[in-house]
């Protein structure tokens, strides 16, 4: 393959590339990230447009703007990831681009040869891509993925073919440019670029996509309000761990937690308010909590806790390292609040109770809290008939509104 027909097969390639990415922008406009990606490739593409160009028809200037074009594509790709991780851009993008504008026009001015555009657009080009590794390095910490694999893969293949551009364009000085018609130079400036450059970008698109599908899971078994989990989570959790316990033979413990008078802090507050206090109040609920125990929202201001490996001994307990935790801290510094707390136990010794009976307990066990004054702890009946809380058995509970 010769070198003009390599350019131009990379000038379509990069062409597609710039139409799929920007086809990933406008599909997720909100993302700045990806805003900066299409850019980038609508950038190189360009780039390699107007280096072909103008090595065909020998205008000075075209090859200039090109060469323009990829540097600045290669910031922008690095203010992408950036982006992408959450982390500041910087100054290190713009220093640079001046940098090698500058140093591009003096050696244009100066009417130097080929190699030593060269030389100075790959030595450019690798410090991006290094900076680009190293931003991606610290965005991914402990969290690889095929995306994050790919992607580094690609840009370590690009670096290397900017490694040898830098050392031909050194070794082969006053020969470099009829060296440009031989296969393997092709391959160098052409071919090597076009699959680097085709991996990277998938790996980027892998990326944003991994982070949809984590964020689409998330939301899924997760309250958006609260981050806790939700209903539809915290049964299949209960279920799961009630299963375990019956088959290990281990304690386990439910709970049914309540904001007292939620009502009149949206009345007197406003439902904005309120929302802070649902989240506030499952912060702390997740913070005196075990990490293998599951806290979910249950529905308004109902929360569901399942403790693993805790019997009804352990309650009163866990009942008062609830209540403290809210009673304590008074939201936003002004108004306290308290909760109000039902507990139902499955026991080491009798497996026969069920998630639904452990619920059904627990919520009892709540409404009796909430019958005997607000602001405290109860605990469900072992059994059918047994004591509930304070030696009382725990009445029919009546609609939520009547709380």
């Amino acid at each position: 393959m010769d070198a003009l027909t390599a350019a131009v097969a990379l000038v379509i390639a990069q062409s597609c590339i710039a139409l799929v990415m920007t086809g990933a922008h406008f599909a997720t406009r909100p993302e700045r990230c990806t805003a900066y990606w299409a850019l980038s490739t609508i950038l190189v593409a360009a780039g390699v447009l107007l280096v072909v160009l103008g090595n065909s028809t020998g205008h000075a200037a075209l090859p200039w703007l090109g060469n323009s074009c990829l540097v600045a594509g290669a910031i922008l790709q690095l203010w992408g990831i950036q982006v992408f991780y959450g982390a500041r851009r910087g100054v290190s993008g713009w220093v640079i681009g001046g940098t090698f504008a500058i140093a591009l026009t003096l050696l244009h001015l100066l009417d130097a040869s080929i190699y030593n555009r060269m030389l100075l657009l790959s030595a450019t080009l690798m410090l991006l891509l290094l900076l680009s590794c190293r931003a991606l390095l610290m965005g991914i910490g402990s969290r690889w993925s095929f995306g994050s694999v790919l992607t580094l893969g690609a840009l370590a293949l690009l670096m290397l073919n900017n490694l040898v551009r830098i050392g031909a364009s050194i070794a082969l000085a006053p020969d470099f440019l009829p060296m440009t018609r031989s296969p393997g130079v092709v391959s160098i400036l052409y071919l090597v670029p076009l699959g680097g450059i085709f991996l990277y970008t998938t790996g980027l698109l892998l990326l944003y996509f991994e982070r949809l599908v984590e964020r689409k899971n998330h939301l899924a078994m997760h309250d958006d309000l609260t981050g806790l989990l939700n209903r539809r989570a915290i049964v299949a959790g209960g279920h799961r761990e009630v299963e375990v316990a019956i088959r290990n033979r281990k304690p386990l413990t439910v709970a049914f937690v309540d904001i007292d008078f939620f009502k009149q802090v949206n009345d007197n507050l406003g439902h904005e308010a309120g929302d802070r206090v649902l989240a506030d109040v499952a912060r702390r609920l997740e913070e005196v909590c075990r990490t293998v125990d599951l806290v979910g929202r249950q529905g308004g201001e109902e929360f569901c806790l399942v403790f693993p490996g805790a019997g009804a001994d352990c309650a009163p307990i866990l009942g008062e390292r609830l209540l403290t935790a809210i009673r304590d801290r008074p939201f936003e510094g002004k108004r306290q609040l308290t909760i109000s707390v039902g507990f139902a136990s499955l026991s080491a010794t009798t497996g026969e109770r069920s998630w639904a009976n452990l619920v059904h307990g627990a919520d009892l066990a709540l409404y009796q809290a909430k019958q005997l004054g607000r602001d405290r702890f109860c605990l469900a009946a072992q059994a059918e008939g047994a004591d509930g809380c304070d030696g009382a058995t725990p009445p029919a509970r009546p609609p939520t509104s009547a709380r």
